[in-house]
C-alpha cells in the first residue's frame, strides 16, 4: 500500500481526514482546509537532486512517503510546496501542506507488520492471467487476452513464465494449470497485495452490516466499481466462521465516519476500504452479474484476503475456501470440456 496503516493512523491522530480518490491520489482534510495530493512512495533513501527529478515528473501536489529523509530532502520537499511523511516501520513523522496550512505529524511508536510489497513494477497482467486460469482452461492466448484485458504479447510472456515455473501448460483442451493447489500456494506466497490506498475502520455492528453501510455510503456518491472480499465474501462463497472483518474494494474512497464507523488501528479494524491499483481484483462481468447487486471480488482475491485476516484460526477457513474453489473449478472445467 502507498500509505501504511501506521501512517494512516498518525494522520488521523493529527486531525487529518484521509479520503482516497483513486489508487494514487488522496484528499486531505484539516478543518475547513482541503487539498488533493498524489501519493508518491520510495523504498530508497532520496537526496535533493531526486526531489528535483520528481518535480519535473509531477506537476500536481505530492505527498512523498519515504523510510527516512535528511534535512536537505525535507527542505527540498517543503520548498516545492509538497508534503512529506517518514515511515520507518516503527515511527511516523511528517509535515503536510493542506491548502496553505501546515500540519505537523508527530512521532508515533508503532509495531507495523512487515510489508509484502516488492520494489519495482508489479506484473499485474501476469496475476490477472493466473486468476483466469484458476477458473478453467482457455482455448488459446487470444481468448485469454480478451478475458484479461491484457495484450496478447503480454499474455504470451506470462504463460511462458508460468510454464517455466511448472504452473501452467498447453494441453489438447487449451491452456490450463498443471495443479490448482500448486497455483493456490503460489498465489498466497507471491501475490504482493492490491496496492493503492487503504483506510481502516471500526464499528460495533457485525462486519456484514458494516460492509453494507459502507457500500450504501459509497453508492450515494460515484465510486465506480465496488466489490466485497475477505471474511464477508468468504461467508457467501464457503461459510465456515462468523466474519470478523469486511474488506471493501472501490475505485474511489469515502470518509466512513458518515456510516457510523471510526478510524482504527490495524489490530482493531473491522472494515478495510481499499482503492486498489491491481485491476484484477474486480470480478469478470458475468461473475458480477450472477452475484447480485454488490459483486464479490475475484475468487483469488478473496482467498488472499481471508489468508491475511486477523485471528489465530485462519488455516481452516483457508483450507475450506480452497476446497470450495477447487470443486467449483472442476465443475466449470467439466462444463467447458463438454
Amino acid at each position: 500500500m502507498l500509505i501504511s496503516s501506521a501512517a494512516w493512523r498518525a494522520l488521523v491522530d493529527a486531525g487529518v481526514v484521509v479520503v482516497p480518490l483513486d489508487a494514487d491520489h488522496v484528499e486531505l482534510r484539516s478543518g475547513p482546509q482541503r487539498g488533493i495530493l498524489r501519493v508518491v512512495t520510495s523504498p530508497a533513501v532520496l537526496n535533493p537532486s531526486d526531489i528535483a527529478h520528481l518535480k519535473s515528473r509531477h506537476r500536481d501536489q505530492v505527498l512523498l512517503v519515504v523510510p527516512s529523509a535528511t534535512s536537505g530532502v525535507r527542505s527540498a520537499v517543503e520548498a516545492a510546496g509538497w508534503s512529506w511523511l517518514v515511515d520507518n516501520g516503527r515511527q511516523v513523522t511528517g509535515l503536510l501542506q493542506v491548502a496553505g496550512q501546515q500540519v505537523s505529524i508527530e512521532t508515533r511508536d508503532v509495531d507495523t507488520p512487515p510489508s509484502r510489497t516488492r520494489p519495482g513494477r508489479v506484473p499485474w497482467g501476469t496475476f490477472t492471467v493466473v486468476r483466469r486460469l484458476a477458473e478453467r482452461p482457455w482455448a488459446g492466448q487470444q481468448q485469454l487476452a480478451a478475458v484479461t484485458s491484457v495484450s496478447q504479447p503480454r499474455v504470451s510472456q506470462a504463460l511462458a513464465a508460468l510454464t517455466e515455473q511448472g504452473l501452467a501448460d498447453r494441453t489438447p483442451a487449451g491452456w490450463d494449470v498443471t495443479d490448482i493447489d500448486a497455483v493456490f500456494d503460489w498465489w498466497l506466497n507471491s501475490y504482493p497485495g492490491p496496492g493503492g490506498l487503504r483506510t481502516l475502520w471500526y464499528g460495533l455492528e457485525p462486519p456484514v452490516q458494516q460492509a453494507e453501510a459502507a457500500i450504501s455510503l459509497l453508492t450515494s456518491g460515484d465510486p465506480g466499481r465496488m466489490a466485497i472480499s475477505g471474511d464477508v465474501a468468504a461467508d457467501r462463497v464457503a461459510p465456515w466462521r462468523a466474519p470478523r472483518r469486511a474488506v471493501v474494494y472501490a475505485q474511489s474512497g469515502v470518509d466512513l465516519t458518515s456510516a457510523g464507523l471510526t478510524p482504527a488501528d490495524e489490530e482493531d479494524a473491522t472494515v478495510e476500504l481499499i482503492v486498489p491499483k491491481d485491476p484484477g481484483v474486480w470480478p469478470r462481468p458475468t461473475a458480477a452479474e450472477a452475484s447480485g447487486s454488490v459483486p464479490l471480488a475475484d475468487p483469488l482475491q478473496i482467498l488472499w484476503d481471508v489468508a491475511r485476516a486477523p485471528g489465530p484460526d485462519i488455516d481452516e477457513p483457508v483450507r475450506h475456501l480452497r476446497r470450495t474453489l477447487r470443486d467449483r473449478r472442476q465443475r466449470a472445467s467439466g462444463s467447458w470440456a463438454a
